[in-house]
């Protein structure tokens, strides 16, 4: 975290990884929609049953001239559970308690203080007629017995049916994709944001305190970029100099000893350079810094020694490379010189400009 951050190195990784966030997006649709099902669907309980029945109410106002401003869908909620509206329909179906017609009855929002809206709902077609015609009859009964009401009778009627809630499927698969792309977004920008490894030269001199000699490109291509093959090579051509065209030995082994090179591309490519330069130039893979000294001792007297290390492009091995860099200045067996190796052109393209 204490090191200067490089918003281009970082954007060119999370634009790498934009899959990752569209998969977020998938995944978090996917898991919307699944638990909306559930609850829809799976975790509903039993479906209801809705009957739906219009009243008229015709006011005596030469009995009560306000009464009409008293009742309203809040009051007319409140009688419908009273022992006048539920209670009395209670009694009349038998098998239904006051309480349970009083949670199946509702009085929805009125437009009109004339007319009623009534709704039973009941987990079974037959119940919710039988608890709307009860409750019909009792609103009957409660119009002749109450001061300030002529009429309660039925001015409309609907077919019962099952209550089906408007389905938010697609709400809920949007907001799902939101959530799960900016999930993704967080989790990308985060990795991204720790990543130590190696990707470019700066990264290079960050870990190891040493500038590169050059990278070479991931295999796939016959051919190594001009640009980037050209700097290599003079890098090199300057690292060859102190041999004088004398016989000289180089010694390339992966800096990280958890990395292994898994073609020969790199080797290869390295050692056509190196022969240019220098025909007296032999070329040794080792598997690490370890095996120098050994190296060393079987090569003839007059043969000088350079060592190469390799470090792998985007393996999230900044630490150990750094341990196996300190291991070696302890050593006293620091390379002299370090290459990048196996790395994206795209990126280097991108980030250089190139």
């Amino acid at each position: 975290m204490q090191e200067q951050l490089d918003s281009r190195r970082l954007m060119l990784l999370n634009v790498k990884k934009i899959w990752q966030i569209c998969l977020g997006a998938v995944i978090g649709a996917c898991l919307f929609g699944c638990v909306y099902y559930l609850k829809t669907n799976v975790l509903a309980g039993e479906p209801l049953f809705r009957a739906q029945t219009l009243y008229m109410i015709t006011f005596n106002r030469d009995q009560v001239d306000s009464i009409h401003d008293y009742y309203n869908d809040y009051t007319w909620n409140d009688v419908l559970d009273s022992d006048q509206i539920a209670g009395r329909a209670a009694e009349k179906l038998g098998d239904i308690s006051k309480e349970e017609v009083a949670a199946a009855v509702s009085i929805p929002t009125m437009s009109d203080i004339r007319f009623i809206w009534v709704y039973a709902d009941m987990e079974t077609k037959e119940a919710a007629d039988r608890v709307e015609t009860a409750i019909g009859e009792s609103l009957q009964e409660f119009a002749l017995e109450t001061d300030g009401f002529t009429e309660i009778a039925i001015w409309d009627q609907k077919e019962t049916e099952q209550i089906r809630e408007k389905s938010l499927i697609g709400r809920m698969l949007i907001a799902g994709a939101a959530v799960g792309a900016l999930a993704a977004c967080f989790f990308v920008y985060y990795g991204n944001l720790m990543d130590d490894s190696v990707y470019t030269e700066q990264d290079v001199k960050d870990r190891l305190g040493m500038d590169p000699a050059g990278v070479i490109m991931r295999a796939g291509k016959k051919e190594q970029p001009e640009y980037f093959g050209k700097e290599l090579q003079h890098n090199l051509k300057e690292l060859l100099k102190k041999t004088e065209g004398r016989p000289v030995k180089v010694l390339i082994y992966p800096m990280d000893p958890e990395c292994t090179l898994t073609t020969e591309e790199p080797l290869q490519y390295l050692k056509e350079i190196l022969t240019d330069l220098n025909q007296n130039a032999v070329v040794e893979l080792i598997a690490d810094n370890a095996a120098i000294e050994d190296t060393e001792n079987s090569k003839t007297p007059e043969q000088q020694t350079i060592t190469i290390a390799l470090l792998p492009y985007g393996q999230n091995n900044g630490a150990r490379l750094k341990l196996a860099w300190k291991n070696a200045q302890i050593q006293n067996q620091l390379p002299d010189a370090v290459v990048i190796f196996d790395a994206q052109e795209w990126f280097y393209r991108s980030y250089y400009k190139i």
